[in-house]
């Protein structure tokens, strides 16, 4: 039954399973059994809503066994709509299928049989539900925390490289200090050295015949 849950969910979103390859819409060669209609309020869009009363129309249709049942009962008491007293119109379609030997035990029982069908449908769909969310949604979150956790590692290595930048840079203009220092003092120390050895010459040449 899991398989049948991934036919009808594939309409939808992609499961990755072999059982895909089954899920291509498939020609119906009955008429549609009006699907029950929930009274819960749903927010579904007209081709969603239509995807999933074609399967079910499917499923009985494909169900139905040979001779009057349930199904021939219900196609007949919607063509019968015309007959607004929904008593009669159920008493004439019981009637037409009456005398094809059908009697109220076989309508009740395989009315229940319909029933076991659906919620035997529900679970398949339900345990492909649980399933894809644990494959498309669990994952996905998965790999939204080791993104976020890879975001914070990265900003604390930008945080990192920002001191070692500044540290950096504080130490160019300490060096580049040091350097410009270094020239102004070799240079003055230059010039008196130069200066004090002109001088001397000067006075040698002077003082001394």
């Amino acid at each position: 039954m899991a398989s049948l849950g991934k036919k009808i969910l594939s309409a939808f979103i992609e499961v990755t399973d072999s059982d895909q390859q089954q899920a291509a819409p498939e020609t119906q060669s009955h008429t549609a059994l009006q699907a029950p209609v929930s009274k819960t309020e749903t927010h579904t869009d007209a081709a969603t809503g239509n995807k999933f009363r074609d399967h079910f129309n499917k499923l009985f249709a494909d169900a139905n066994l040979p001779g009057p049942d349930y199904f021939e009962f219900s196609k007949m008491t919607e063509a019968m709509q015309a007959i607004a007293d929904e008593k009669a119109r159920y008493c004439a379609a019981f009637a037409g299928l009456q005398v094809q030997g059908m009697d109220k035990h076989k309508l009740l029982s395989s009315a229940q049989q319909y029933v076991q069908m659906l919620e035997a449908d529900a679970a398949a769909f339900h345990s492909t539900i649980d399933q894809t969310v644990v494959e498309k949604v669990q994952s996905r979150k998965k790999e939204i925390d080791a993104t976020q956790q890879r975001i914070q590692q990265l900003s604390q290595e930008i945080i990192q490289l920002q001191k070692l930048t500044e540290t950096l840079n504080n130490e160019i203009a300490e060096n580049e200090q040091k350097l410009e220092n270094s020239t102004a003092g070799y240079a003055a120390a230059l010039a008196h050295s130069k200066n004090k050895l002109l001088q001397d010459i000067e006075k040698i040449k002077q003082h001394i015949l």
